[in-house]
């Protein structure tokens, strides 16, 4: 995850601790928990990263939020995090259809 203006950067390991999924309106939103596994002290500013996912509503993927104690924060994901986000999201789609709904 990286500060907007990069400052703060770090590569995270992120372990899925649970997601939860809510329509709203034409929108699906997936909302992710998860640990990361390769930082011991975030960063201030970060005390409690998660993220959001929004779908719209032919299943395509629109935006992946980070979120800090639940709302929008100054963080971004880096690139390799949004893959496991992702693949994570895939493995979701097998249990409970998230794409098409």
């Amino acid at each position: 995850m990286f500060k907007y203006g990069f400052t703060n950067y770090f590569e995270g390991i992120l372990n899925f601790t649970g997601y939860e999924i809510n329509k709203v309106g034409p929108w699906l939103n997936v909302y992710l928990s998860f640990e990361i596994e390769n930082v011991e002290i975030l960063p201030e500013g970060l005390n409690e990263p998660s993220a959001l996912v929004v779908y719209d509503h032919e299943g395509e993927l629109q935006d992946i939020i980070a979120q800090d104690e639940g709302v929008d924060c100054e963080y971004k994901f880096t690139d390799k995090e949004k893959e496991q986000i992702q693949t994570y999201l895939e493995r979701i789609n097998e249990k409970h259809p998230i794409k098409g709904e």
